[in-house]
């Protein structure tokens, strides 16, 4: 079978949950098919794939940038001629070749909302979304904002994305006599980085003296970075920017938080510290109870009260903390297998080529 992968955008030139999906998906369906990766780059196209088509869309513009992803990836696909398509955008073209595309969520990285603007938007994905022969939804929070389209149920099938569990591995942590808070997450507005810095500012004094927070990622909003930087003087906060390998940060820390302020697709960051088997506190959405079947701390969003009142209760709560981490890579090793999350998409374009075949 001739595999067609399309993303807007792929590690390592840039850094998200969508990213790290597809990149995953890629690395297996490599090993069952033959498989051609469509992806975009917005940094340098030498952090891509060698053998992958590079699509230029560093342009300012997002909607020219959607407009070259559509019309350059038709060409190609003209001249592969793959037997199925995955797409990890809807931005994908869909012609007379089987396509199935991934959703995550629908809050492309904002928390701003324009009901104009998202009405004609929705309206735009749900005539997109129709013209695919599969919908893959990467929760049942996500598959239930995509009923709300008029998308038919049969189309959508729920699957729950996995971890690499030999990656993100629970390791002793070197101890400097600080209780270290770590918020490893992309550094953007709707990820709430200010919600955690304001909690710091929040603790009780006795507390502040003996925590520190690390806030890890790649910056997306730089003017929004500034700020975090400015918002974070005189508090004990490292900023840390870019780094090569996240996962040491979620090793090291005592606690794990996710403060996200938007409505998330899965709660990669959640799930990664529970496989490090760390303690979370994340925001209250459904969705992140969802991936975390329940496990770790729920808050209220945008409360940095709460926020600063749950860690309080771990700082104090060794043994419950020590509890929650335990849980927490139990339930990723039982519940997120690569392996297991890829042979439900191997069902999915047996059962779309037999179909159209």
């Amino acid at each position: 079978m001739k595999l067609a992968i399309i993303s807007r955008a792929f590690l390592n030139d840039s850094i998200s949950g969508r990213e790290t999906v597809i990149y995953h998906l890629w690395k297996l369906a490599k090993e069952t098919y033959d498989t051609t990766l469509i992806c975009g780059w917005k940094h340098n196209p030498k952090l891509l794939p060698r053998d992958a088509y590079k699509l230029n869309l560093s342009g300012r513009n997002k909607y020219l940038n959607y407009l070259r992803l559509y019309s350059k990836t038709k060409k190609l696909l003209s001249k592969i001629r793959p037997d199925i398509i995955l797409s990890n955008t809807i931005e994908a073209p869909v012609s007379d070749i089987p396509a199935i595309v991934i959703v995550h969520d629908f809050n492309f990285g904002s928390v701003n909302k324009c009901k104009i603007a998202d009405r004609v938007k929705m309206k735009l994905i749900s005539y997109k979304l129709k013209r695919f022969n599969k919908i893959i939804a990467v929760s049942n929070i996500t598959r239930n904002e995509i009923l709300k389209l008029g998308i038919c149920k049969k189309k959508i099938v729920t699957i729950h994305s996995g971890i690499n569990t030999n990656i993100f591995v629970p390791e002793d942590k070197i101890s400097n006599g600080r209780f270290k808070i770590v918020y490893p997450a992309r550094i953007l507005y709707g990820k709430g980085q200010h919600i955690a810095v304001e909690a710091i500012r929040k603790l009780s004094s006795e507390v502040r003296k003996n925590v520190t927070l690390q806030i890890v990622g790649y910056v997306e909003e730089w003017v929004y970075f500034n700020k975090i930087k400015l918002m974070s003087k005189g508090l004990p906060i490292e900023v840390i920017t870019n780094v090569k390998d996240i996962v040491p940060y979620y090793q090291q820390a005592d606690i794990i938080i996710f403060p996200t302020i938007m409505n998330e697709g899965f709660g990669y960051t959640a799930i990664e510290g529970m496989s490090c088997a760390k303690a979370v506190i994340y925001s209250d959405f459904p969705v992140i109870k969802e991936a975390t079947g329940g496990i770790g701390v729920p808050v209220p969003k945008k409360d940095p009260v709460a926020l600063a009142r749950a860690i309080e209760k771990l700082y104090y709560n060794k043994e419950l903390t020590m509890k929650l981490g335990a849980m927490g890579r139990k339930y990723v090793e039982a519940n997120y297998n690569w392996n297991i999350s890829f042979r439900k998409y191997q069902e999915v374009f047996d059962s779309v080529c037999s179909k159209y075949s």
